[in-house]
């Protein structure tokens, strides 16, 4: 994710006194924001997928597929390969010549801009980010990630007006929260701390209409002398009898690949217990 330079870091007021803690929240702003993003790209690129009427290009899918397995084998590179990082980006290239109004090219040019951020290449980012908002998918959402991707990154190179520019452009709903909370940071780095709280205490109260806490929007806002009240979190009511029955009346029909995601999300979690 994408480090904001301390020259064109948001400045927060600090009661406490605390310069170095302060620093490491307004460099993790951008994290944070980016991780959601990154998060959604996945789950709103695969429903895409699952909905789309289309027929699927399967030379598109193979491509980026090993687009896919190398970007991962570079990251799991602890000092990076400047020759391997130059051949992925050929064939993200390569993949949205040939295949530009795809998903694929949307997903292949989001991992680009990804690593060019990871590598402060922030002009390779906003071009790759750029190409990604001409691709039209029909989809509101995955053009809406686009959108506040480009604004993250262009508040992260610097260009905080063009930055507002974009994070001002009308989202879904659901993005909603995720845009107030990125339009804060861009009006604290116009050091416009009033526009900045009222984007961050409008980002807080839609997260509380869905019960999600964010840690760091909190820490926003209490760094300028703002105490959110307590998101709390959804009750979860569980109607055991119509559970049951349902289960007695599925026993017959398991449904092998969902059978696979329980074992896998249970081996998962007893990794997680041993650790």
């Amino acid at each position: 994710m994408a480090k904001i330079p301390s020259s064109n870091s948001p400045q927060m007021n600090n009661p406490n006194g605390e310069p170095q803690s302060m620093e490491k929240l307004k460099q993790a702003s951008g994290y944070i924001i980016g991780a959601i993003l990154l998060a959604l790209i996945g789950y709103f690129g695969w429903n895409y997928l699952q909905n789309s009427g289309m027929k699927a290009d399967t030379v598109a899918a193979d491509k980026y597929a090993a687009i896919e397995a190398a970007n991962d084998e570079l990251l799991g590179q602890p000092e990076g390969n400047a020759e391997a990082s130059k051949k992925l980006n050929s064939d993200i290239d390569a993949l949205v010549a040939e295949h530009g109004n795809t998903v694929y090219a949307w997903q292949a040019l989001m991992i680009k801009s990804r690593n060019a951020v990871d590598a402060n290449d922030m002009k390779t980012a906003l071009a790759a980010l750029k190409k990604a908002l001409k691709i039209d998918l029909k989809d509101a959402g995955l053009h809406s990630i686009t959108q506040l991707r480009y604004a993250t990154v262009l508040l992260a190179s610097g260009d905080v007006d063009a930055a507002l520019t974009q994070a001002s452009i009308d989202v879904p709903v659901a993005f909603e929260a995720s845009q107030q909370e990125l339009l804060g940071d861009i009006y604290l780095a116009k050091k416009d701390n009033e526009k900045a709280v009222r984007a961050y205490e409008n980002a807080w109260s839609l997260l509380s209409k869905r019960h999600e806490e964010r840690p760091f929007l909190r820490l926003k806002l209490e760094n300028l002398g703002i105490s959110p009240k307590p998101i709390e979190p959804a009750e979860q009511v569980v109607d055991v009898e119509a559970m049951q029955q349902a289960q007695l009346e599925g026993s017959n029909e398991i449904n092998p690949e969902l059978e696979a995601a329980i074992a896998e999300m249970e081996a998962a979690a007893s990794e997680d217990a041993a650790q």
